[in-house]
Order: C-alpha cells, then structure tokens, then sequence
C-alpha cells in the first residue's frame, strides 16, 4: 500500500462544519506523479474515490467515507505567474490567490479573498462572491480522469453558469491545475485596500461562528435571494438538535455545538419544505452531501 496512505482518519476536523465520519483511507499527494499512483491504487483496489479540498462546501455523512479520499488542501499548491497569466495548482487556497495576485500588482481576483475554499472546488462550481465569479478570471483548466488522462478545457469549454460547471457532471474527474488571467495592472496598495473593503463586507453579512459551510443553497434565478425566503418562512434562529439557523443570516447554518450530519440534513430538508409551501419556491443546494449526492456513480 501507498506509504502515505491513513487508515480510519477523522474528516470531521478537515471540513467548516466540524461534521462527518471517518475516511477508510486518507492520502495527501506530494504532487502531480503522487496523485496518478493512488488514483491507480484506487482502481486496482476497488476503492471508491472521493476528493476534498478546504471541506467548505460539503457535508460529510456520519458513517464517514469509503474507499480512499484525496486530502488536496495541502497538495498542489504550484503558484506561477508568466506572460500575463498566473499557473496555480488545485490545492491552493482561494485567499492565497488573491493575495499573490495583489502582490504581482493585477486587480480582479480581489472578490476570491473570502471565499474559505481551494481552486480545485472553486472551478468546478464555479465559485464567486461580490457579484463575481471564477469563470470571467479563468483562462484554462487541467483535470485528471479516472482512466488516468490529463484533459486541457478553455473556460468556454467548461460550460460555467451559477455556481455550476460541466465538471459537476463528471465528479471523479479530478482539477488538479488552472491558469488564470492576469489582465488589470493596478498598484497593489490600492488592491489590498478593496480585498480588505471586501472582506468586510462580507464579515458584515456572515455569522460570526465559523463553523458552518457558507450559503446552504443556491439564490433562485428569479426572485428574492435564498436567505430572504428562509427568513420569511420563520426560519432564522430554528434549531435541530446542535444544528441552527444564523440569525444573522438565514442562509447559513452553524454548528452551535455537536452537530451531526443527520440534523444538517434534517433542518435543510425542513427549510426546503416549508419554503415550497408558503412560496412554491424549490431551493436548490450549493452544499454537496458525501457519500449521498455521489454514492450512485461510484
């Protein structure tokens, strides 16, 4: 087995949540060649395969992860910028973007600042903030296949809508590189100053418990925004065991203690059903359930 491989690893503390079982097996690749040899290793197994970046978006289930998990947040975390365009590997955090972005003196990638995820996750669901998203700074993307392939898309190729991506379809294709354009030159003094702007923006409108997974659910493509419809259905402050509704904003759901995944899910399909009824609204979520919402493809 592949030296670096942990068995029965605790996923709760590697998530925003602090929710969820254990993997059965754990790895962190060093690099490109490490992640080829434990996909192999999956394969020859029959493990089932799951990656996780920041776990920001994501709701582990309490009986924890089968087969082998791919802990990314430490991994691939190249940073490269040439001739206008900066190489970032898959693993690197969205705050460390921005500010290396800051740094070489080029404004856009500001609204990233925030946002607590790795690039890998961020486009595939096509992550934003402030009215931007990740789709008008991406140039290319590289991903793995399972059949151990290094695909190059263009952004366009990649089909980017609200918080979606053709990569939601193929979830075991693993992002392990993008490049991203670099195309405002500003000084960085004053691009530092709109991240801290921003930043406070954000702050304002977000629980101060940081354990949560950010939005629950998408905002409808029409209408008032998800937070607002759950507000009005009377649900800021409603508790399900240890799991509650920011009374800050309604969107989000904290762990106020020893939450469990199965009270997570109970209050977010409580939430949906009672925004139907008053509003005929369907709330879709932006959290992604593991094993749930992948566990038919594997």
């Amino acid at each position: 087995m592949h030296k670096s491989i942990l068995k029965n690893y605790p996923l709760a503390p590697l998530t925003t949540w602090k929710i969820g079982g254990a993997a059965e097996f754990l790895a962190v690749p060093a690099d490109l060649e490490d992640v080829y040899r434990l996909l192999r290793l999956a394969q020859d197994r029959g493990w089932p395969l799951w990656f996780l970046g920041r776990g920001s978006n994501v709701l582990i289930g309490d009986a924890g992860l089968p087969g082998l998990t791919l802990h990314l947040a430490r991994s691939l975390q190249a940073l490269e910028p040439r001739d206008g365009v900066l190489r970032v590997g898959a693993g690197v955090s969205l705050p460390r973007l921005a500010q290396a972005a800051a740094r070489l003196g080029f404004s856009g990638c500001e609204f990233l600042a925030g946002i607590p995820g790795t690039v890998g996750a961020a486009v595939r669901l096509n992550a934003g903030a402030a009215g931007r998203d990740l789709a008008g700074v991406l140039r290319r993307v590289w991903v793995v296949t399972p059949r151990l392939q290094l695909l190059e898309f263009t952004a366009a190729e990649l089909g980017f809508g609200y918080r979606s991506s053709l990569l939601l379809h193929f979830p075991h294709w693993l992002v392990v590189e993008a490049e991203l354009a670099l195309g405002h030159p500003a000084p960085p003094v004053a691009i530092q100053e709109r991240m801290r702007e921003l930043l406070k923006e954000r702050q304002a409108r977000q629980p101060s418990n940081p354990r949560s997974c950010g939005s629950v659910f998408k905002n409808p493509a029409q209408g008032p925004p998800a937070g607002a419809l759950i507000e009005q259905a009377g649900f800021k402050g409603r508790r399900g065991g240890e799991a509650v509704v920011s009374r800050k904003h309604a969107n989000c759901i904290l762990n106020a203690g020893r939450a469990t995944a199965a009270q997570i899910k109970a209050l977010i399909q409580e939430i949906q059903e009672e925004v139907w009824r008053r509003h005929g609204v369907a709330l879709e979520r932006e959290v992604i359930f593991l094993p749930d919402d992948l566990k038919l493809i594997n």
